[in-house]
């Protein structure tokens, strides 16, 4: 059994685009969204596979009127695999197509090369957001259909506090 661990009171908030690859009606490939992100991290407590959860409380949105409830920041970080840093929001709201309603996950995830996020706390800097390259990815589910909106974070600002 994994114990937590005090989290860091990290406080964020970010703005991102998104190129749409996957796309869903209104909302076809190469369409170019914006996105924002606020996130406030509460606690933190080690997983399997390398990898920290660390709850949180805040809001994922899309495109204007697409918003979900931020829960968690995964962070993973090993020798062989790819590293990684993903938001991930719930209960999202604001989109629904053919009777789909896309309530999420709603999750960003940055990978990086093995080795680039030797860390079990979140990026804090633009730099270490920056440092994640290897893939940068958004998707936003149908909980009850393989439906999904996909595509790639082609930018990514993020204003942290510890």
């Amino acid at each position: 059994m994994a114990l937590p661990f005090p989290a860091m009171a990290l406080t964020c908030t970010m703005t991102f685009s998104v190129h749409i690859t996957h796309g869903i009606g209104p909302y076809p490939p190469g369409t170019l969204l914006d996105g924002t992100a606020e996130f406030e991290t509460l606690r933190s407590f080690r997983q399997e596979g390398g990898a920290t959860a660390h709850l949180a409380t805040g809001t994922m949105g899309l495109d204007g009127h697409i918003t979900g409830r931020l829960w968690t920041l995964i962070t993973t970080s090993r020798t062989v695999a790819a590293d990684l840093v993903g938001l991930y929001a719930l209960d999202v709201e604001g989109l629904s197509f053919v009777g789909q309603d896309f309530r999420g996950p709603m999750a960003i995830t940055l990978y990086g090369d093995p080795g680039s996020w030797p860390h079990e706390r979140p990026p804090i800097t633009q730099e270490e957001w920056d440092s994640l390259t290897l893939r940068r990815s958004f998707q936003l589910h149908a909980p009850d259909s393989s439906d999904m909106l996909g595509g790639d974070i082609t930018r990514l600002l993020a204003d942290c506090e510890d």
